[in-house]
């Protein structure tokens, strides 16, 4: 039974503007831009008639979700484990200052380094893999619609591709971007990949 995963990064907000990480429980909402894109994104996903929207908690990514539904006429339906990477101490900051700490690494250390108060790769990967699989497992034959984050899409790339932990660093999601994937007899097959041709 064939089911399609469509996973939709949210829309822009004033801290991907500043090309600065986003905190756990973030308050911040999509900015005027981000609104548009999710819009112009609804619109697209209407042709793939989902009958199912989930979110991630957090707040940019649950009002992204809410666009989508009502566009889509479908029931939104927020679970845990979308959330993007914990960075802890270094919420706030760029990805340049945190990259002069992580590229003093090797790829296994930098799988299991865990930021002060933050979360290790290899733990977030665990966590929003589980929650992938249960969404599938839920909606076995549908169309579903994740609504989550950058850094969750990058991380769950190379489980999806089955290919090597370092196949996420190819892979940098634009916001209100598109990545599609059939899922059937228990391997998923690539359809789109950060398609933003309906922005």
């Amino acid at each position: 039974m064939k089911t399609t995963l469509i996973l939709v990064r949210h829309g822009e907000t004033e801290t991907n503007v500043r090309r600065k990480l986003h905190g756990e429980n973030d308050t911040q909402t999509l900015n005027k831009t981000g609104k548009t894109q999710m819009e112009k994104t609804a619109k697209k996903l209407l042709e793939y008639c989902p009958s199912a929207i989930y979110s991630s908690n957090e707040n940019r990514a649950v009002e992204s979700a809410k666009i989508i539904a009502g566009f889509c006429k479908v029931t939104l339906r927020k679970i845990s484990g979308l959330q993007e990477r914990n960075w802890g101490k270094f919420s706030g900051k760029s990805w340049s200052e945190v990259a002069k700490v992580l590229d003093k690494l090797s790829l296994e250390e930098r799988y299991s380094y865990i930021p002060p108060k933050g979360e290790s790769w290899e733990s977030s990967f665990n966590r929003i893999k589980n929650a992938i699989d249960r969404v599938v497992l839920r909606n076995r034959g549908e169309t579903i619609v994740v609504v989550t984050h950058g850094g969750t899409i990058r991380i769950i790339m190379p489980y999806l591709l089955n290919r090597p932990k370092e196949e996420s660093f190819k892979h940098d999601p634009a916001n209100a971007s598109i990545t599609a994937f059939e899922h059937l007899d228990g391997k998923f097959k690539q359809l789109l990949t950060d398609n933003t041709s309906h922005l």
